[in-house]
């Protein structure tokens, strides 16, 4: 498998964090499994440890070893250095760089990999852009870009669009009649197969002078991706409903690795300033004798 490695910084001493480039780059050609664990087997991810016998072993297999084995085994930070390191690319083609041990996670969650039709009945899978040209072509569904994170305002009126951020992201926002009343809102999530991202929302509109009303609700990746977001009352002509629309990661490793090695680097070389002192008064009375 080819894979980019990107090798030490020397002027400073330490790896880069993951995700990140620094000094040299090379693409080589390598077995994936020496980045294996070599009791389950899984990608190496920090912290690694090597055991007696020298081999490296994830965090979790070295907490199942027998108390004497657990004992001996030491944190492999070279080791820890070299997985952070060591970027994949993404099958699904997408630009981001990818350690080796995030490689699945991150397939299965990729924004633009395969996503199910939102459209019920449809069955059809694809990844964001074919699954967008099909929502657009064959259900004939109108498309709007949208920013995440940003209020984004649409007329109040039957109809289906498409909405599509810049990340790959695909929302439907669907404006249905109700009888008496006036108009239900709802939005779906358009998600992959295995999503890991919460779906902020908030959504506001008026009815009439000095009326305003504001809703917030969530689309969580274990729940139903269809979310009703408020009714609109009457059945009056130029209404706008305000929907803005925030992806929240509450469970990201990768974010989670970068702040612990970066403790662990400040515990390593924790800078001293007592100790430096007091070399500078040596060297001060060095000088005057």
């Amino acid at each position: 498998m080819e894979v980019s490695v990107n090798s030490d910084n020397k002027s400073k001493g330490v790896g880069c964090k993951d995700g990140k480039s620094g000094g040299k780059m090379q693409n080589v050609t390598m077995g994936m499994e020496v980045f294996d664990c070599s009791i389950c087997s899984n990608p190496l991810r920090p912290p690694i440890f090597q055991c007696s016998k020298g081999n490296s072993i994830c965090s979790p297999c070295c907490n199942k070893l027998p108390e004497s084995d657990r004992s001996a085994a030491q944190r492999s930070y070279i080791m820890d250095r070299v997985v952070n390191n060591i970027f994949v690319p993404c099958k699904h083609g997408c630009n981001r760089k990818i350690t080796y041990y995030n490689k699945d996670v991150h397939e299965a969650e990729c924004p633009i990999g395969p996503c199910v039709c939102p459209i019920s009945g449809c069955g059809f899978v694809a990844p964001t852009a074919a699954l967008l040209d099909h929502l657009t072509t064959l259900h004939k569904l109108p498309k709007t870009p949208i920013e995440l994170f940003g209020m984004s305002r649409f007329p109040v009126q039957p109809g289906c669009q498409v909405l599509c951020s810049g990340y790959g992201r695909l929302f439907l926002l669907d404006m249905v009649t109700l009888e008496s009343f006036g108009h239900a809102v709802s939005l779906t999530s358009v998600r992959p197969e295995t999503p890991r991202a919460t779906v902020d929302v908030e959504v506001q509109f008026s009815s009439f002078e000095g009326h305003i009303q504001v809703s917030k609700c969530e689309i969580k990746p274990d729940a139903e991706p269809t979310q009703c977001l408020c009714a609109v009352p009457g059945r009056g002509t130029g209404v706008m409903v305000g929907i803005m629309i925030c992806m929240v990661y509450y469970d990201n490793d990768e974010l989670k690795e970068e702040d612990e090695e970066s403790d662990d680097e400040w515990n390593e070389y924790e800078y001293n300033s007592d100790q430096d002192e007091a070399e500078d008064d040596r060297d001060e009375d060095s000088d005057d004798d």
